[in-house]
This record gives structure tokens, sequence and C-alpha cells, in this order.
């Protein structure tokens, strides 16, 4: 942190623009849950610190730590119920620490002739779907989005991309295709010698509209191999890793806006092994009390919040779903400051697993 400090110090003399950016994520937890005993606690659930420069009119970096707890333990514990029947009460999780990783190092070249149109990027980058559901979502605070939540691809990763701007400004949203290592910002290593290859889309049609300027659609396809060691005759398509996303945002002025976000993942399970194939359907939306209520009002700065997640891990497979609300409020006083209170409720189609139920207090500090 301190080297950190020290290049961020001595960049800003020579950078035409540097900014140093910090987020903190807090959350207080209780459990809800048939057995749980009203299990409770205080977290620090993430903390980003990082630096952005502006080296010429062409060239920026950015660098970002991600500071977050090490987890060593969620083991369920077993009760019986009133019925007689065990089942499993979901755990607490157990932390250790907070360790130090590396999330983003990238620098964006804008190349000539064409400098507000096409841009070029090298290192630890955002894989930029996930980028933009955490846009529309806008609560990484609270909880991740769908496919981040459930593992499928990572956030960051190794890799190059080339991204074009559509319309002036890029006001019309942004076309690209990523190139990454296919691994994990927070496990870099490289098992096989193949790349995955990430063609993504955003558009925003409306946004010289008043009304619907919010209004927005992304999609992406994303294939590559999964990061598994391929030795002998094995081939890289047994370990084949494809993932198709659409998403959007429906919004009328900063009132209402609702939000979806539609994945399906193609995993194989090695030689001569069928395909494993992944649903996961997210929808969510926002009612802003701003333009609602009085000025003076003391709701001015509330916003209502919904989300419901319904996630397949096994299509071919029965009774082993789950489906996740969360409702709640949310108050922006500042900028930079966020606080939230929300319920969630976890259900699974597997009826020995009891439903994790909890009550959320979340915030977000931002500098």
């Amino acid at each position: 942190m301190v080297c950190l400090v020290m290049a961020v110090l001595a960049t800003s003399v020579f950078a035409a623009e540097t900014s140093v950016k910090g987020t903190i994520y807090s959350t207080w937890t209780m459990n809800y849950s048939d057995g749980a005993d009203h299990a409770n606690a205080f977290s620090i659930d993430r903390a980003y610190f990082g630096a952005e420069s502006k080296l010429s009119d062409y060239t920026s970096v950015r660098i970002t730590f991600d500071i977050r707890p090490e987890m060593f333990g969620t083991a369920a514990t077993k009760v019986v119920d009133t019925e007689g029947d065990t089942v499993s009460i979901p755990a607490m999780s157990a932390y250790s620490g907070y360790p130090i990783i590396l999330k983003y190092a990238y620098a964006d070249w804008k190349i000539k002739p064409i400098p507000q149109i096409l841009k070029v990027r090298l290192g630890l980058q955002p894989t930029m779907y996930l980028n933009y559901a955490d846009g529309l979502w806008n609560r990484r605070y609270i909880a991740k989005n769908i496919t981040d939540q459930n593992s499928w691809t990572s956030t960051a990763d190794l890799g190059a991309s080339v991204n074009a701007s559509l319309g002036p400004q890029g006001n019309f949203g942004e076309i690209g295709v990523s190139i990454f290592n296919g691994t994990k910002y927070s496990d870099i290593t490289d098992k096989n010698k193949n790349k995955d290859i990430n063609p993504y889309l955003k558009l925003t049609p409306f946004y010289n509209s008043g009304d619907f300027n919010q209004v927005a659609f992304f999609a992406q396809y994303y294939t590559g191999t999964q990061n598994v060691a391929i030795t002998g005759t094995t081939k890289a398509s047994d370990w084949k890793n494809n993932i198709v996303s659409v998403g959007g945002k429906l919004a009328y002025q900063k009132t209402v806006d609702l939000c979806f976000d539609v994945d399906f993942n193609t995993l194989g399970q090695g030689t001569g092994k069928a395909d494993l194939k992944r649903s996961a359907y997210s929808i969510f939306g926002n009612v802003y009390l701003s333009p609602i209520v009085p000025s003076t009002s003391l709701f001015k700065n509330l916003i209502l919040f919904g989300r419901v997640d319904a996630y397949d891990p096994n299509t071919d497979k029965a009774d082993d779903g789950n489906t996740m609300i969360i409702a709640g409020i949310e108050c922006a006083p500042v900028k930079g400051v966020r606080a939230s209170i929300d319920y969630r409720h976890v259900g699974y189609q597997d009826d020995s697993k009891v439903a994790q139920k909890f009550l959320y207090l979340n915030t977000e500090f931002k500098f």
C-alpha cells in the first residue's frame, strides 16, 4: 500500500490527470433461518484502493487493489426440525483476515486517426458484460450479479481487448472483443495454452431522449476452455466453456426502472461425458422517491429496490435449483455514501434444504 501511494504521488507529477480512488463495503447481517437462533455479525465485505492516470490524450492507466476477507469455513449445521427430519442450517461465513489482491492493472491506448472511436486495452482488465451487469444492478455493495455470484466467469482477467465506440462520443454504445487467459484475477495460473474469446455489445438507443435516455441493452458471447490442465490425448473441447448473455434496462426518467440479466452456460465435463448446462435469470428494479415526493420531504433521498434471481446449476436435473429474493430501501444522503436495509430469502427446490433468511444492513463509502 505504501508503494502504491508513493507511485501515485510520483506519477501525478508527470501525468496530465491522476486520481486516487477507494471504496469500502461494510455489512451487518442477522440470520433468521430456522435453527440459526438469530446469529448476527458485522463485517467488511470489500475494500478497493487504486489510482487512474491520464498520461496523454491517447494513453491512460489504471491500477486497483481488492482487499477482501479470506474465507476458511462455511460448513452448515445439522439440526432436527419439528417434524423429526434432519436438515442443514446455513452457517455464517468464517474469515481469517484481509489479503490484498491485484484486481485491475491495465493500460488503454486510443488509436489514431480515430481516437474517439477505437481503443485497445492490455493487462488485467474487466470482463465487460459483468461490468455492464454490475452497472445495471448498481449495488455491488449489497450483492454480486448473478453470474459472478455463481462463479461463471471472473470480473477481471488477463488479456487484450479492442473496443469501438458507437455514435457521437460513444453515446449510442460500444462494441468490442476481448481475448483472455480464462483464469481469475484471484487465481491467475493459466493451466493450458488455450485462450477465451469474448465479443460484447452495449446499446443505448434513446440516449438523446429526455424521458428514456437510460434505456440500455447488453449482450455477450463468451467461448473458450475451462482453466484445467489438458494432457495426453485430452482435447480442449472436452472442457469447453460457452456463455450466452443478454441484459437490459427499461427506464422512465429517474423515476422507475426494470432490469434483466439472462445467462446460459455450457460446460464440458471431460472425455466421454455429457455437457453440463446451466441457466441464470435475474430481474431487478427501482422506484426513486425523489421526483415523486415534495423536495422538502425526508423521503426524497430514498430508493425502493427489489431483485429476483432464479438459478439452475444443471438444467437436466430436477430439484437442484434455487431462487433468491431481495427487497429493501436505500438511502444516498451525500455523494460517496449509500446505505440500505434489505431482507433476503433463498429458497431451494430440494425440500431437504432449509431456506436461508437474512436481514442485511449494508453501507458503501467511496472517495
